[in-house]
């Protein structure tokens, strides 16, 4: 038994402690983000002033996050994919999304603003100035709402 806890604390420190300690975070130049990430930027947030830019790197994988002004943050990966978009206040555009999830909202919520919107592997997350989270296909089909916003809504 003694042998068994002693390879399995010898484990943790092995894989766990090193994952914690690779991670790193630093700030950098715009132009040193991956180049679809840096088109993503100018096309769609270009009349935003930045803040920061800053690359976040661990032993699996490496996230870029770029800060404007106005509190409006993208998340990318490694690719320059954006992740997430989010906004503390302002209404994010929603020019960079699939038409389907455009037409959706304009229909369905003429009165409210994109807060969140967030890409999985197969699926959009958006998040309304209302709090309502709506979940959507990567086609850009309406699935379903969030459930744990609307049971805390009841």
């Amino acid at each position: 038994m003694v042998n068994k806890v002693f390879v399995i604390l010898i484990n943790l420190l092995i894989f766990i402690f090193p994952l914690q300690i690779n991670y790193d975070y630093r700030f950098i130049n715009f132009e040193d983000l991956p180049t679809k990430a840096k088109t993503f930027v100018r096309t769609y947030f270009g009349h935003y002033d930045i803040r920061f830019v800053k690359i976040e790197m661990t032993m699996t994988r490496t996230d870029y996050t770029v800060q404007f002004e106005n509190g409006i943050k993208i998340e990318f990966n490694s690719n320059g994919d954006w992740d997430e978009v989010n906004s503390p206040s302002d209404c994010l555009p929603s020019d960079f999304l699939n038409n389907m999830i455009i037409n959706h909202l304009n229909k369905n919520y003429p009165d409210y603003c994109l807060h969140v919107i967030s890409k999985g592997k197969h699926k959009f997350e958006v998040e309304l100035t209302n709090g309502l989270e709506l979940i959507f296909n990567k086609k850009g089909e309406f699935l379903r709402y969030d459930h744990k916003i609307l049971q805390n809504n009841t």
